[in-house]
């Protein structure tokens, strides 16, 4: 008998079905262990697909209703009233981080099973919170001055990173080096790549793993399709619309009574949709006319937001991770240690030059000094977005390096130096750039929102700099910290009035 019983356990684990009561179940294929190491093989998998599918279904038409009120309320006014509609933003970002939390635990992805993937469990919180202080910030102040397209860019894509960390789907299970394959898919690949999802969701007849006899039974017992009984009907009703309306015309020249009667009846129907009419006015049909609008943009919407969520829950992995990226660029890393030396020392002595011609400027009262306030702000508004370009830069330069080089630049100790020196003329140029933005610019002329949000960017250029060269000597994760440093720090700024 237990000879048997191992011959059935092995069948099971080779075909992903058991046998229970003398009847097989399919199963996919779960590997669960016992305390005592030996595969348990059990018929649950089918009552969770059926689970699942509810769930899929309920989040499906919950996106109808979730795109229907983003496109009414923010989509269709961001470029009329967006100051008026702030509290649209908080709805919509409380509603969606909630559906998306319910959809991820109900679906079988809970902040432990996010943690059993070696996924951070950290971010997804912290981007929530992201998104409830934007939303808030909108909601109390509307979209700052200059800040518009910023703002309403930024609260989307953290909406959307939020819902890559929630569902595990960032590719290194985490923010990291690999931001851009991450906003790729979350942008692009996975949202587009699930597009008819939600259709097929609804539409399509369910697919459950039940015994043969099972099907039987309920194959004996289907109904019959709704939407042609529906057909048949209107049909009907039409075609004895038509013949009800000839038999009038013809009895009325038999009856003169028979007439009347039809007549006041026919009168009595026209002055009903007259009041209705009335009743509602031009507003009425107005109202109905863009709302239709709305509803017709809304379905892509939906669509689109759907897969986003739903496709990376019915996908259970990053669609690619960081083994995959590693494994499809290992061909790139051709470049020997000289190469470094020759793109990142060129680059280095350039930047040596200018700092010795910027010196001079300074000196003779040429550089940071100007004969009046308009002529300081124009030199300093073009040095600020020089000197920042430059940085973002010296930031391509070690990705690239990383990228293309046999091995990574804080593997060898000449190569590590060099960096470091690129990454000091880095950090020395966002210092200078906020002399110029803080020294001059602020100092002369003050605060505004666009002043603000350059003095946002040169404080993350800093951060990341400082984080970079700590990378060099020490394992941390400076891009993740540089990544999560910018959004809470953007979703601080906006609650504050400016």
């Amino acid at each position: 008998m237990d000879a048997n019983l191992n011959m059935n356990q092995d069948q099971s684990q080779k075909t992903g079905q058991t046998q229970y009561g003398g009847n097989v179940y399919n199963y996919p294929n779960y590997n669960g262990q016992n305390a005592g190491g030996n595969v348990v093989a059990t018929i649950s998998a089918p009552v969770q697909l059926v689970e699942h599918r509810k769930v899929y279904r309920i989040a499906a038409y919950f996106s109808y209703v979730l795109a229907f009120f983003y496109v009414r309320h923010i989509l269709w006014n961001v470029l009329d009233t967006p100051l008026k509609q702030g509290w649209a933003y908080l709805v919509f970002g409380a509603l969606f981080v909630l559906g998306t939390e319910l959809f991820a635990r109900f679906a079988g992805l809970s902040f432990f099973e996010l943690k059993e993937k070696k996924n951070s469990v950290v971010e997804p919180v912290i981007f929530l919170g992201c998104v409830l202080l934007q939303s808030i910030g909108i909601t109390l102040w509307g979209l700052h001055t200059d800040w518009e397209f910023y703002q309403f860019v930024m609260w989307h894509f953290t909406i959307i990173y939020y819902v890559m960390a929630r569902t595990g789907a960032l590719a290194a299970g985490r923010s990291g080096i690999l931001f851009i394959v991450d906003a790729t898919q979350s942008l692009f690949v996975i949202p587009w790549g699930n597009i008819m999802f939600r259709t097929t969701t609804i539409w399509k007849k369910r697919e459950m793993a039940e015994p043969k006899k099972e099907k039987k039974k309920a194959a004996a017992v289907k109904k019959p399709i709704l939407a042609g009984t529906i057909l048949t009907i209107g049909i009907s009703v039409i075609i004895a619309f038509f013949v009800c309306c000839y038999a009038f015309a013809q009895l009325s020249e038999s009856s003169e009574t028979f007439g009347n009667l039809g007549s006041n009846i026919f009168d009595s129907i026209d002055r009903f949709f007259e009041f209705i009419i009335e009743l509602f006015d031009n507003k009425f049909i107005d109202m109905l006319y863009e709302n239709m609008w709305v509803l017709a943009f809304s379905i892509p919407v939906g669509a689109w937001l759907f897969g986003l969520v739903g496709g990376n829950l019915k996908k259970k992995e990053p669609m690619c991770n960081d083994k995959t990226f590693e494994e499809a660029t290992i061909s790139l890393h051709q470049l020997p240690a000289y190469s470094a030396y020759i793109v990142i020392g060129s680059v280095c002595v350039l930047y040596a030059i200018f700092f010795g011609t910027a010196l001079y400027d300074f000196i003779n009262h040429k550089g940071l000094f100007a004969a009046t306030a308009h002529e300081a702000s124009v030199r300093a508004v073009g040095s600020f977005w020089s000197l920042i370009k430059v940085v973002i830069l010296n930031f391509c330069i070690i990705a690239g390096s990383c990228l293309f080089s046999k091995k990574a630049l804080w593997d060898e100790k000449k190569t590590r130096i060099l960096a470091t020196v690129l990454l000091v003329f880095a950090l020395a140029f966002a210092v200078l750039a906020a002399c110029n933005l803080c020294g001059v610019y602020i100092a002369i002329f003050g605060l505004t929102p666009r002043r603000i949000l350059s003095s946002w960017v040169v404080f993350n250029v800093l951060i990341w700099c400082g984080l970079m060269l700590v990378r060099l000597y020490k394992k941390i994760p400076a891009a993740q910290i540089g990544i999560i440093l910018a959004a809470v720090s953007f979703s601080v700024i906006v609650c504050f009035k400016f």
